[in-house]
């Protein structure tokens, strides 16, 4: 008996050893809405997901307020996938696709039929990353604050699971921009209570989403949260410059004046002298 559980106890780390568990495998479901708007009501949309893991996205119908059925029929491509395109209209409101992506990059959604709205579903971009550290629970907060000179600043908490304060680790900040996409707008280090910050420059009227991110390691697991914040105050408005006025300055058009008829003086000189050649 106790050589037959040794021999199984062999036969398992053998096995775990050649051939590895899966970490922190698990599936990934993403919903998303679409309309003339958009996908999730916006031409830029972006949703990330991990490599070597199951994705489930299932496709809702929005534009049930029209007076007529809006269909569409949404494609995924990229990255070698071939997925069979699906419908959702009026009569088929969801619809869901179903793959694993196996290598890191950009997928495209689109509407591959013409339908109200097209031209804002055909930028729909799923982000393939690589898989996402394992480990023990994190937690990261993320708070907005706008200050009197009309900047942001962003400030986080980096805990573990008994929400003790993780250090020395950096934090990635993203900003969601106007043309689409993420940009990366600095990674701080945490302090030794958790806390990193970030001063980001904005102006009145504007809306900001901003992303934080803890890629994990060293027996932690990755972390991530965002907010929104817009700022009060009057949008920025560009100042009419000196040339544009409606009555540019007295100075300017004395200039102006001056140089046009040093010009003409000119002109007329050099016609004075050629009538003069040609007389004589």
């Amino acid at each position: 008996m106790l050589r037959r559980i040794a021999l199984v106890l062999l036969v398992t780390l053998l096995a775990t050893a050649f051939f590895p568990l899966s970490a922190h495998a698990h599936a990934q479901n993403v919903m998303i809405s679409v309309s003339r708007d958009g996908f999730d009501h916006m031409a830029d949309y972006t949703v990330e997901v991990e490599a070597g893991h199951e994705v489930t996205i299932t496709f809702a119908y929005a534009d049930g307020d029209l007076g007529s059925d809006n269909p569409h029929e949404i494609q995924i491509v990229g990255l070698g996938v071939d997925l069979p395109a699906v419908i959702v209209s009026r009569d088929n409101p969801t619809a869901t696709m179903t793959f694993t992506p196996t290598k890191t990059g950009t997928l495209t959604i689109l509407c591959i039929i013409p339908c109200i709205g097209m031209e804002k579903l055909i930028g729909g971009t799923i982000k393939v990353a690589n898989p996402r550290a394992a480990g023990a629970s994190t937690s990261l907060a993320l708070e907005l604050t706008q200050r009197d000179d009309e900047s942001v600043l962003a400030r986080v908490t980096l805990t573990d699971a008994k929400g003790n304060p993780i250090g020395a680790v950096p934090v990635v900040f993203t900003m969601r921009t106007s043309v689409g996409g993420e940009l990366e707008i600095g990674a701080p280090m945490t302090m030794e209570d958790g806390s990193a910050a970030l001063m980001i420059p904005a102006v009145g009227g504007q809306k900001l989403l901003v992303s934080a991110e803890f890629v994990g390691g060293n027996g932690l697991s990755f972390a991530q949260n965002s907010a929104e914040i817009t700022l009060s105050g009057i949008p920025a408005v560009n100042p009419i410059g000196a040339l544009s006025a409606a009555a540019p300055p007295p100075i300017l058009a004395l200039i102006l004046l001056i140089v046009l008829g040093s010009i003409w003086a000119v002109y007329g000189t050099v016609v004075y002298q050629v009538f003069r050649i040609q007389k004589g």
